[in-house]
């Protein structure tokens, strides 16, 4: 008994050690304020039963999970509520849009680069850039314009600069217009495109043509390029041989080489989507000359030219503007005579001209000759020479059949002219042309080209025995002549029907009127413009030039040069690459 009372107090009071119950303490009970102090040091030696109880209970969970089987994973799970899949999923959806952003962008602007140039001519001359002209005039053109390229297009660039000049230019019109397209074509493979045309097309060639009027145009790429040398004489691509022989025996030696290929596809352009153009009719069968290079300068400004052979048609077509004889060699008929005669009395209306070009040979013509004095013209039997030598010029040892003309500046003719400066009218071999009279009755006469001062001679073709030209044989002589009739419709508005008679045709061939330091072109075409209703928009275009440029460079610039591309450039790739390899080290 006394063992188990033993126990029990030390499990009631663990911490406090009591002592023996005596007679003595029984009878002497402790203070009230003593046992108070007392409780309150056992209760703050005591540790809160709560706070234990919670940490325990936190404890035993900690140890349950850790003793907690692994539950394998269902079959039956839903993937896409995995965190994995949605961050994955998120990144796969970002990239598809950021490649369907540039997918977008790049359509964009191959929209935009098809429909306007974003390119930049950083070439010497701007080489393939359009003028300032031509980009104002081209927008304004209200017709269905194709460029049919008769070359594939990487053949073209690949031709050189002059190749890769005109691909840009049909371009860079075609990006102006929306009306415009360019198309190459290979001939070998599509050889049904030829059938769309009388000519015979090969490589090398660019059509032009409207789809609205359905005219076209054949431009021939070499024909753009011209030479111009150090006599001072500009020659075609056509003339490639006498460049040669010129350069290589006589020590001529390229000043420039340029190319009129903007200035005759914006002629082209206005020639064919003209929906009234005026028609120049050629006529043929009486041993008529070469004609090209005048043809060449009306179909370059607008001029729709045709060819008769007078003899085989009834009447001359009524749509004729200009009729042209160019050089007979021959004296026409006189059936032919009375229809040239039809057409410009055009049934005593007039409102129609003739342009009678002569040969500068000993031809016979009396029926001719007798047609032109009726409208009071005569072409010398012969030549005139230019004695003064201010104005004479020397060919191939002879003096003075070459020489410079004198444009009468008071006439619409020099007014109507696109003049060049320091260009001058050229005479080869050129007759006279005579007035008979001022003015007879509703005819008159009027100069428009003529010798320069009064020291010209006239040289027969079949001088007499012995002749020898004197001082008293020194005059003036004209070369270019109009002559007119004149009717008034209504009694108050004159109509005019006109004959302009020309000295020779050796003045508008190519050697002349395509030579930049000759006005020759520019006469020729004024004849016309000033007899007709041809008016088209005067654009100004500066011809390209391809001459080459050399530059200099200095010994410390080529090291310069050579450091950046050797040294300084791969160096800041190399300190980039090492920025970006650290900071992404660090994310």
């Amino acid at each position: 008994m006394a063992e188990n009372e033993e126990i029990k107090k030390e499990t009631a009071a663990p911490e406090i050690e009591t002592e023996p119950e005596t007679a003595e303490n029984t009878e002497n009970e402790t203070a009230p304020e003593e046992t108070a102090a007392a409780e309150e040091e056992i209760a703050a030696e005591e540790p809160d039963t709560e706070d234990a109880e919670a940490e325990i209970t936190e404890a035993e969970d900690v140890e349950a999970e850790v003793k907690k089987p692994e539950k394998k994973k269902s079959g039956s799970k839903n993937p896409f509520k995995n965190k994995k899949f949605k961050h994955g999923a998120l990144s796969v959806v970002f990239s598809l849009i950021f490649i369907a952003a540039i997918v977008l962008v790049n359509v964009i602007l191959r929209l935009v680069a098809d429909r306007f140039s974003l390119e930049k001519d950083l070439s010497t001359g701007e080489l393939f850039s359009l003028g300032e002209e031509t980009k104002a005039y081209i927008p304004k053109v209200e017709d269905d314009i194709h460029f049919y390229f008769t070359n594939e297009r990487s053949a073209l660039l690949d031709s050189g600069t002059f190749g890769k000049q005109v691909v840009e230019f049909a371009e860079r019109m075609s990006a102006l217009n929306s009306r415009f397209d360019v198309k190459y074509v290979n001939l070998l493979t599509d050889p049904d495109f030829s059938g769309n045309y009388v000519e015979t097309l090969k490589n090398g060639e660019i059509i032009v043509q409207s789809g609205t009027t359905n005219r076209y145009r054949i431009l021939t790429i070499n024909d753009f390029l011209s030479f111009t040398l150090s006599d001072g004489n500009t020659y075609s691509y056509s003339d490639a041989y006498q460049i040669n022989m010129m350069m290589t025996y006589y020590g001529y030696t390229l000043v420039s080489q340029d190319s009129s290929a903007e200035e005759q596809m914006v002629s082209a352009i206005m020639a064919v989507s003209k929906t009234d153009p005026t028609v120049v009719s050629f006529l043929t069968g009486y041993g008529e000359s070469d004609s090209s290079a005048l043809e060449k300068i009306l179909t370059d400004n607008a001029y729709l030219v045709n060819k008769y052979e007078i003899e085989r048609i009834e009447t001359i077509p009524a749509d004729t503007d200009i009729l042209v004889i160019h050089g007979p060699t021959m004296d026409y008929s006189k059936d032919s005579i009375t229809k040239i005669d039809e057409w410009l009395s055009n049934d005593g209306k007039y409102g129609r001209n003739l342009v009678y070009i002569a040969t500068p040979e000993a031809a016979d013509t009396p029926g001719l000759d007798e047609f032109l004095k009726e409208w009071g013209l005569e072409v010398g039997k012969g030549y005139v020479l230019q004695a003064d030598e201010n104005y004479a010029r020397t060919y191939m040892g002879y003096r003075g059949v070459m020489q410079d003309l004198e444009v009468i500046t008071d006439t619409d003719y020099y007014n109507n002219m696109k003049k060049q400066e320091k260009a001058s009218m050229i005479g080869f071999y050129v007759r006279p042309v005579n007035k008979l009279f001022e003015e007879d009755g509703n005819k008159a006469t009027k100069t428009i080209v003529r010798c320069y001062g009064e020291r010209c001679l006239f040289n027969p073709f079949s001088p007499e025995e012995g002749w020898e030209p004197t001082e008293s044989d020194l005059a003036s002589y004209d070369v270019i002549v109009e002559a007119s009739k004149v009717q008034f419709e209504g009694g108050t508005e004159p109509v005019y029907s006109k004959i302009i008679a020309v000295g020779s045709d050796l003045l508008f061939t190519e050697n002349f009127t395509a030579a930049s330091n000759y006005s020759n072109g520019e006469v020729a075409l004024t004849l016309f413009d000033s007899n007709s209703d041809n008016v088209q928009e005067d654009i100004k275009i500066v011809k390209k030039t391809f001459t080459p440029q050399t530059y200099e460079m200095s010994v410390n610039t080529q090291r310069w040069i050579g450091l950046t591309f050797a040294v300084f450039i791969p160096a800041a790739i190399i300190i980039l690459g090492i920025i970006v390899w650290v900071r992404r080290r660090r994310l």
